[in-house]
Order: C-alpha cells, then sequence, then structure tokens
C-alpha cells in the first residue's frame, strides 16, 4: 500500500470516530431543536416548530405533504395547527437517536406515539407510530434541519387512517 492510500485509509477510519466525539458538545443543541418541534406542535406554535428549519430545506409528512423552505413549512404549519382534529391528542416521543456522520452533519430519528388524534369526522384514530427522519447542517455556530421525512407507520389490514 503506498502512503497516500495509507493516509486515506486512516482519515477514513478516524473521521467518524472525530464526528461522533462532537456529539458531546452539539447533541444537545440538535435535541434543543426536536424539542421546539416538540413544544410547537404542543402549544399550536408553528413559528416555533419551524424556526430551525433552513430557507431550502425539504419537509414532507405523514400524508404526502411537502413543503420547501421555512417559511413555507411555517405556513403549512399554521393552517394544521388551526385543525382541531388534526391536534386532537397527544404526541410523546418514545426513542430517539441522533448520529454525527460529520463534524457539520448529523441525523436524527425519532420515534412518536400519537394517540386521540381524529378523522375529519370525529372519529378517534387508533394510536399512530410515526417516524420523524431529520438531518442537520452546522452553519458557523448554528444548526439547522435541512431535511424532515415524517413517516407513519399503518396496519396494512385497517383502512381507516
Amino acid at each position: 500500500m503506498n502512503r497516500l492510500a495509507a493516509i486515506a485509509v486512516c482519515v477514513l477510519a478516524v473521521c467518524p470516530i472525530f464526528a461522533q466525539e462532537r456529539a458531546g458538545s452539539d447533541q444537545p443543541a440538535i435535541e434543543k431543536i426536536i424539542e421546539n418541534w416538540n413544544r410547537g406542535w404542543q402549544t399550536k406554535n408553528a413559528n416555533l416548530a419551524a424556526q430551525d428549519y433552513s430557507n431550502d430545506a425539504d419537509w414532507t409528512n405523514a400524508f404526502g405533504m411537502k413543503r420547501k423552505g421555512q417559511a413555507e413549512i411555517e405556513k403549512l404549519l399554521t393552517e394544521v395547527f388551526s385543525l382541531q382534529f388534526v391536534m386532537a391528542g397527544e404526541s410523546k416521543p418514545v426513542e430517539q437517536s441522533i448520529k454525527f456522520v460529520r463534524p457539520d452533519v448529523a441525523f436524527a430519528v425519532t420515534r412518536v406515539e400519537r394517540v386521540g388524534q381524529r378523522t375529519p369526522t370525529g372519529e378517534v384514530l387508533a394510536p399512530r407510530q410515526t417516524s420523524h427522519l431529520r438531518l442537520f447542517v452546522k452553519s458557523g455556530a448554528s444548526w439547522k434541519i435541512v431535511s424532515h421525512l415524517i413517516s407513519d407507520a399503518r396496519d396494512p389490514e385497517r383502512r381507516d387512517h
């Protein structure tokens, strides 16, 4: 193995270790952003829920609605938060992991259980299990969400949600 290849192998092996070491200092900032989203939902505060998205963030919810950028995400959340049937019930995070793939890039997966949500006709939905997949990028001293995909685990035998 030539010297350049040996250096490349060492760098590739060590970079993920350095990225994980950054988790100690940057993980609380990522957790705070996720908490802003959760509190925004609890309080129906679209500004709080959307404040940590980048201006060109990609966002897709569990029903396939897509938005681009912080302003459009906030606009949609304002509409969603005004729908009583959607906002009925409670959401509770049940599992979360954050992985730093580079010092300035992190990936978070949050599983959430939602109980008591209703259909537009007022029927109570079965408990929903959603997953939030977020990609974060650090620019300067701040982290921003650049991509957020919300998926919904559904029972294939049930067609009512």
